[in-house]
């Protein structure tokens, strides 16, 4: 039979939670000695020198722990001591496991659950707050709107590991509110707003230019093998700049989901958005010479009535597209896929004349506002125009396409 010591310590430096296990088994004879270095740390790692606390920490008698204190100089419980005032969390809530131990983070944790409020969301929120606390070496009870507001300048000036700017005012209004009841108008005139950030739209204006368009679909053309799947990878991505769906969505959009018509199809997809699920059904208009490039893809597969528009794994899609940007002379987007979202976006508002409302709705943005913060950032060019038509000055139209 066995049974387990956990202790934990940190490393000061980048405050990274270590887990040592020291294992003590119950063989025929004397047991393993309990050594003064496990009660030493035991010490540090739960903050205590009560004699009862740690014996049933380390499963032993008090006795027991009573001798081994004895043998610890006095000066090493104080530099331990003077360590840990350092910081008001105790060694082994620093680990996240730790950490959702907190009652307060529990409160907090169910508060979320009752809200409704997605998985991933809620572990993502947990998390920011658990880095929040490491880094400001805050137990989450001693947080402080003041502490909080003062230390947003910080994440604007320079970028901290698990610490995004817009997450982290996020997580702080959700904590606040959810935990101490606070108002959300005291919250945002401490600075602790809701608003969009410089990361949320940093990326506006990245697109693919149509020349680099066709460079991409040439070069994927005599890359691919020509067998089954050929005309599936050609029609990938038409499918992503026509209806600007992400790559996870466009990967689990499935055959018997699109609804054929005489002149266009419609597509049902799940994507993101902000139901309280995290996903939002969008109905996906194809038409023109992206309805070509599918029934392409379907007939060569034998025209299949059910499973996936385009088999095949986000990973090999990367893998497959890094290299083509490259063999093409496109320099390779920071995002292989969704640069091409952020294309159609652009696209789309300069052949309508940043029409953002039927932008969003053929698209697939919940709100032209959220569009024009992400993605669809007006061009000098758009700006200028429509500057010298309001001054009634005379300009040369020029009507762009929506094309591939």
């Amino acid at each position: 039979m066995q049974q387990s010591i956990t202790i934990q310590e940190t490393r000061s430096k980048n405050q990274v939670l270590l887990e040592r296990i020291v294992r003590k088994e119950r063989r025929v004879g004397r047991p393993e000695h309990l050594t003064t270095e496990n009660v030493i740390e035991a010490v540090r790692a739960y903050a205590t020198t009560s004699e009862t606390e740690l014996s049933e920490r380390l499963n032993v008698s008090r006795q027991t722990i009573y001798r081994k204190m004895k043998l610890i100089p006095n000066e090493t419980i104080i530099q331990i001591f003077k360590e840990l005032g350092e910081s008001d969390l105790k060694p082994y809530q620093m680990s996240y496991e730790g950490f959702l131990t907190i009652p307060e983070v529990e409160q907090f944790k169910k508060a979320l659950e009752r809200r409704q409020v997605c998985p991933r969301h809620r572990n993502e929120r947990l998390r920011t707050l658990w880095h929040l606390c490491v880094y400001l070496k805050r137990h989450p009870r001693t947080l402080s709107i003041e502490e909080c507001a003062d230390f947003l300048p910080t994440l604007w000036r320079e970028r901290i590991a698990g610490l995004a700017l817009y997450h982290v005012k996020k997580v702080m209004r959700s904590w606040f509110q959810n935990v101490y009841g606070i108002n959300g108008e005291i919250l945002t005139s401490k600075g602790i707003d809701g608003s969009l950030t410089y990361e949320i739209g940093k990326r506006s204006h990245d697109r693919l230019t149509q020349k680099q368009r066709q460079a991409f679909i040439e070069t994927l053309e005599a890359t691919v093998e020509k067998d089954s799947l050929f005309n599936a990878w050609l029609s990938l991505p038409f499918f992503l700049y026509y209806t600007a769906t992400r790559i996870n969505a466009t990967l689990n959009a499935r055959i018997e989901n699109i609804e054929k018509h005489e002149h266009y199809w419609i597509i049902t997809v799940v994507d993101k958005g902000r139901h309280k699920n995290g996903r939002k059904t969008w109905r996906k208009f194809i038409i023109g010479e992206l309805k070509e490039r599918l029934e392409r893809n379907l007939a060569s597969r034998g025209n299949p009535e059910s499973g996936f528009l385009f088999p095949f794994h986000h990973k090999k899609v990367l893998a497959l597209f890094r290299p083509i940007y490259e063999k093409a002379g496109i320099p390779t987007p920071k995002q292989l896929c969704h640069i091409w979202r952020h294309t159609s976006a652009q696209e789309f508002l300069e052949a309508t004349d940043w029409n953002y409302e039927l932008c969003a709705q053929t698209l697939g943005w919940e709100g032209s506002g959220i569009l024009r913060q992400c993605y669809g950032s007006m061009s000098e060019t758009a700006k200028e125009r429509a500057l010298k038509k309001a001054m009634g000055m005379r300009i040369k139209e020029t009507k762009k396409k929506f094309k591939f």
